[in-house]
């Protein structure tokens, strides 16, 4: 009975730093690679950073390619924060070159 409750607990508590996720999309310039993150910057200049991207978007488009730096992409991407550690962290999960 203890190991059963136990587990509970654990399982209920892992849940504690449940992460919020949002799907976003913008237009922007695609700048660099660098460091595991890619760089983009919208046409109104925010910045983006994205952490990852999908398996499917990078098909699209390979943002390894030099080529195309400063080519402008529709992105839609997935923004997560977590709770406890405050991180914004964001995936490509759609890459279309306008």
């Amino acid at each position: 009975m203890k190991a059963i409750l136990i587990s509970l607990i654990m399982i209920f508590s892992s849940g504690t730093s449940v992460l919020t996720q949002e799907t976003i999309k913008v237009t922007g310039t695609y700048d660099r690679y660098e460091d595991g993150i890619y760089y983009f910057t919208s046409e109104d200049g925010e910045s983006y950073e994205f952490h990852d991207i999908t398996e499917e978007a990078s098909e699209a488009n390979d943002l390894m390619d030099e080529a195309l730096i400063g080519k402008l992409f529709s992105i839609t991407f997935t923004s997560e924060m977590g709770e406890e550690d405050e991180m914004e962290y964001n995936t490509i999960v759609s890459l279309k070159m306008l």
